[in-house]
């Protein structure tokens, strides 16, 4: 659940914390006309049956408060071309990889903050300024950062492969591309932007479906895009 908000992760968890093997069967529970029941039909199913009910917010919640996927290693500031950003490294504990994050200004949940979840980052994000795979290039919304005065940039999957560079390189552009959402990074990209004491967010992003952040106590305030991009 801490990695990608799902229901079939969801059982697998509920089984765990209650001490037994990470297994379960899931099934969507129908109402008379043959409909999926919603949580309105589920809360009054519960009711009648007497059986408890939760959400996956809350076992998200649940978990973030007792467990974490990810590992503050070390930070510092570095100078840009924007001037100074704080530069956090992360561990990801289930794959070993290293995540950053740049944070500019006074960050508190109860403040509204910019925030670009720039994913995956390739070495090529950072000497393109024009036009590519991102709504937003790394300057782009470095700039943007730097102006609005308060802001978080989370930089996931740093480690690229020399065929995933390559690729990159063969063909840099692909405005036709439909968006691609990756669930599994939300999870992290919600822990370290948790510990970086974010709380409400306005995203530099297109806008789209998401998972919940209910659970990180996020909350998605709005989003900001750029008048010409390719994708997100």
């Amino acid at each position: 659940m801490l990695a990608r908000a799902g229901h079939t992760e969801a059982c697998c968890d509920l089984a765990q914390l209650a001490g037994l093997y990470p297994a379960a069967v899931l099934c969507e529970i129908m109402k008379d006309d043959g409909s999926m029941a919603r949580l309105p039909d589920l809360l009054e199913f519960s009711k009648h049956h007497g059986l408890k009910i939760a959400s996956i917010a809350d076992l998200i919640r649940h978990r973030s408060q007792n467990e974490s996927l990810i590992k503050r290693i070390t930070e510092r500031t570095v100078q840009t071309r924007f001037g100074p950003f704080q530069l956090v490294a992360y561990l990801e504990k289930l794959t070993g990889e290293t995540q950053l994050a740049l944070v500019r200004g006074e960050i508190s949940p109860d403040k509204e903050t910019l925030v670009r979840v720039h994913a995956p980052l390739s070495v090529l994000d950072l000497l393109e300024t024009g036009p590519g795979t991102h709504s937003w290039p790394v300057d782009d919304a470095l700039e943007r950062i730097a102006a609005e005065g308060r802001g978080v940039m989370v930089l996931l999957n740093c480690a690229e492969s020399a065929a995933q560079l390559i690729e990159r390189v063969a063909s840099p552009e692909r405005p036709d591309a439909p968006a691609r959402m990756d669930f599994l990074t939300y999870g992290i990209g919600a822990q370290i932007l948790r510990d970086l004491k974010v709380g409400k967010m306005r995203l530099m992003a297109s806008p789209r479906k998401m998972p919940s952040m209910a659970g990180w106590e996020l909350e998605v305030t709005g989003y900001v895009e750029k008048a010409a991009r390719t994708r997100d």
